[in-house]
């Protein structure tokens, strides 16, 4: 008899089990764009913001699984804009998960005006049921609440802290791979850094093939402009930036790389005479 209840209790909560699963599986978005660090992160997101809704809802199976659906979708139409660049720098995760956070504040909303609307249980309920379905509530709006307001204030001191623009460092593949012609000597992507998440960084290159340094200015221009930066030369120095896509406001990335002997100034020491330096900063 016992077996047979929670048989029947799993079979009649089929849809809250799928609409929580479809939540979790949003992990395979980060996943399928070669980011493993940041798969848990959306797990646990899609989980709780899907699941809350699935198991804290006391609408029937119809709108339950259709404002689950939509709350699957916004959050992978989030993930969509945010990351594809478009041709600009490709923002950092932080930024799909911010808009993430605020699906899950309107299921918070939506959980409410559901409870409002459904305030009086019906008839055919025994007082057991209303007791789990209370239960599930209470439980499904706690757990969201303490979910959004960790990671909120975790977003909100990186958002307000500086001017109230985003920065993030600059990645590698905003440089590598090089061409068989080049070489990599070193790469630093906050070699110099300030506050507020400002950080200079430098790649050191060198022709594979030992050409001079002018041949390897113009060998890393041509790559560089192939990756989509707009490099001009000014005064010996070629200069470009690109902006960041994404959702939220974040600065853009700036280049510069002299074409010329590198000035005394920002020679390094240990640096080969004949290399080149590509600086990209994010103020």
């Amino acid at each position: 008899m016992i077996l047979g209840l929670i048989v029947a209790m799993v079979a009649g909560n089929s849809w809250r089990w799928w609409l929580t699963t479809g939540g979790a599986a949003l992990a395979v978005l980060p996943l399928g764009q070669g980011a493993p660090m940041v798969v848990v992160v959306a797990a646990i997101c899609g989980l709780v913001v899907v699941g809350a809704w699935a198991w804290g809802t006391r609408s029937g199976r119809a709108i339950g699984v259709a404002v689950g659906v939509v709350f699957i979708a916004g959050q992978a139409a989030a993930f969509a804009v945010s990351q594809w660049p478009r041709g600009s720098v490709a923002a950092p995760w932080l930024d799909w998960f911010g808009v993430w956070l605020l699906v899950g504040v309107v299921c918070l909303a939506a959980l409410v005006i559901d409870r409002s609307l459904h305030a009086v249980s019906t008839p055919h309920l025994d007082g057991r049921n209303r007791t789990a379905g209370e239960v599930q509530w209470v439980a499904s709006m706690a757990t969201l609440v303490t979910v959004v307001l960790l990671c909120g204030c975790g977003v909100g001191v990186v958002v307000f802290d500086g001017d109230g623009r985003l920065r993030f460092p600059t990645r590698e593949d905003e440089v590598l791979p090089l061409p068989a012609s080049l070489r990599l000597v070193s790469a630093d992507t906050c070699a110099d850094g300030g506050s507020s998440g400002n950080c200079t960084a430098e790649f050191v290159v060198m022709a594979a093939d030992g050409a001079d340094r002018a041949t390897t200015v113009t060998r890393l221009v041509e790559h560089l402009s192939s990756r989509g930066w707009p490099l001009q030369h000014e005064n010996g120095v070629y200069r470009g930036s690109r902006e960041t896509g994404g959702i939220l406001n974040w600065t853009a990335h700036r280049m510069w790389l002299y074409a010329d002997v590198e000035p005394a100034l920002v020679l390094r020491p240990a640096q080969p005479s004949d290399a080149v330096v590509i600086y990209i900063d994010n103020l």
